[in-house]
């Protein structure tokens, strides 16, 4: 297992724990987490962190798991930072701090360490004559 691939997987993992402490309070206090079409985005990063993590534990094809969960992730995190930053609507904050800048940040970090590690892969590989 490569370094990357751990880095991703602890990321993923710390990002499930905090969407699982967002479902909690959404499921105690409704309305908790904005909403994104009808269902409260907490839940649907949730699922993008699983997505994500269960990515690290294939052998072959992370791919086909890791981008669907990052890509939600990511386009989940950009919509509500953009609301956040218009006053549109308001994210859970921890630290005082808007939870969706946080989820852009550690989906975007994911994004490109995976795509790093594709490449240097890609370059390990020997040239046949």
């Amino acid at each position: 297992m490569s370094k990357i691939n751990n880095i991703i997987k602890y990321l993923s993992v710390i990002g499930i724990v905090y969407s699982i402490y967002l479902v909690v309070r959404e499921l105690l206090q409704k309305g908790y987490c904005p909403d994104f079409f009808g269902t409260p985005a907490c839940w649907l990063v949730l699922l993008a962190f699983v997505i994500v993590f269960l990515s690290t534990l294939l052998k072959k094809g992370k791919s086909i798991l890791f981008y669907p969960g990052a890509i939600l992730g990511l386009v989940l995190a950009i919509n509500f930072s953009v609301k956040q930053l218009l006053s549109i609507d308001e994210c859970p904050k921890m630290f005082n701090i808007p939870l969706c800048y946080v989820s852009f940040l550690v989906f975007a970090v994911m994004i490109l360490l995976f795509v790093l590690s594709r490449r240097k892969k890609k370059n390990k590989k020997p040239v046949e004559e």
